[in-house]
């Protein structure tokens, strides 16, 4: 499973509890035009994080804090340059310089800082991969410092990050660096005098409204749809396949849907769902739809801007030609959203809440889907391809 896309589209909440749900193993990149962020996930657990905001050394905190010397993270240094691969904890540990209990104290602390500061980034990009190892990047520290091999539930990370912005928004102080533009990187540097750590306790009636949130709540509806669609497709075997997807994820959505393949000249109509039809088959008249593409419509509107739509439907012939097809009754609110192929427009979905003119609500987790879909879609056709070019070649 790949999961790209703007953090205007889907924020990092989301996309956390998405990993969290699904169990994935993997890594998280987040950029903006402040910075970069990187969090390692392991069967859905945080166990790692860096920050181009946050780069302050592991023994550098260690000292800060008053729980080790200088003498002894020098001499940890100088093993260190012995054994490259080694993380710099292990060695103290190993010296006994560091009990292992207050170094995964202090790495949790850091990575929860890490976490509750890219939380706080609202504009940027973000990059999920699956797999064991962290990709390399901008970030220029040693990221294996940090790393926690318990794991953080990322729910609970969620939870009380919300909790500190909140807190710190009522109090009239900034969160940090705000998600549209992250503060430029400082160099680490030794503080001027020890501070004693920072105490823990608030962690406790969190933790202990965490646990009583999963048993009364659960999962929200649309973001375990989301997961479960996900997993179907990590290995689409046909074009039919993902596109039946899509239906049936819209259907998540909205009351009505129908998925418009895209011509050179047209939009033509491909499948539905939820259309009702007195006297007519609904699969037989969204196939004879066609829409022309040197006529203004909302359809030409989303192919020439790659962007989807949510809003009032505006009058015009090619409107209204699909109202009245569809039964004639003009829906309050529409949305489409396109499915991009490669470099074009492959798919657009339509999609309204008529008759009940409920608001629609979950098109931002539809637009992530999509933009999935296109991806597995991408891939059958290359596959596909790729198929018939070892038949010809017999």
């Amino acid at each position: 499973m790949s999961l790209v896309g703007r953090l205007e589209d889907l924020a990092l909440p989301d996309i956390f509890q998405i990993i969290s749900l699904s169990k994935k193993t993997g890594t998280l990149v987040v950029r903006s035009r402040g910075g970069t962020g990187m969090v390692v996930f392991k069967d859905g657990q945080v166990i790692q994080a860096a920050s181009d905001g946050i780069r302050d050394s592991l023994g550098n905190i260690l000292v800060s804090q008053g729980m080790l010397d200088e003498a002894n993270l020098s001499e940890a240094l100088q093993a260190q340059k012995l054994e490259a691969d080694k993380p710099l904890g292990m060695i103290l540990v190993e010296m006994g310089a560091v009990a292992a209990q207050t170094l995964q104290s202090v790495i949790r602390k850091q990575i929860e800082e890490i976490v509750y500061d890219l939380l706080a980034w609202e504009e940027g990009f973000f990059n999920f991969e699956l797999g064991e190892v962290a990709p390399k990047d901008t970030i220029e520290i040693d990221t294996q410092e940090f790393l926690l091999k318990s794991g953080i539930s990322a729910e609970y990370l969620l939870m009380e990050g919300t909790r500190i912005l909140d807190e710190r928004r009522k109090d009239g102080k900034k969160s940090g660096p705000s998600r549209s533009a992250p503060a430029a990187p400082q160099p680490a540097v030794p503080y001027a005098a020890p501070k004693a750590p920072p105490s823990h306790t608030s962690y406790a009636p969190a933790r202990e409204e965490f646990r009583t949130r999963i048993e009364k709540e659960g999962p929200s509806k649309d973001l375990t749809a989301l997961k479960s669609m996900f997993d179907e497709l990590r290995f689409p075997t046909a074009t039919a396949e993902v596109t039946l997807l899509i239906l049936r994820y819209a259907s998540e959505v909205v009351n009505r849907a129908i998925l418009f393949m895209v011509k050179k000249d047209e939009v033509r109509g491909l499948g539905q769902f939820g259309i009702e039809l007195k006297g007519k088959s609904p699969d037989q008249v969204v196939r004879n739809i066609k829409i022309p593409m040197n006529q203004p419509s909302l359809f030409l509107s989303v192919i020439e801007s790659r962007r989807s739509y949510l809003g009032p439907l505006e009058p015009s012939p090619s409107h209204t030609y699909l109202m009245n097809e569809l039964g004639g009754a003009m829906p309050d609110t529409v949305l489409a959203i396109p499915l991009v192929v490669g470099d074009k427009v492959a798919l657009v979905v339509y999609g309204d809440n008529l008759p009940e003119r409920k608001p629609i609500k979950g098109m931002d987790t539809l637009e992530i889907f999509m933009s999935q879909a296109g991806m597995a879609l991408e891939k059958a056709l290359l596959e596909k391809r790729i198929d018939e070019l070892q038949k010809e070649r017999k």
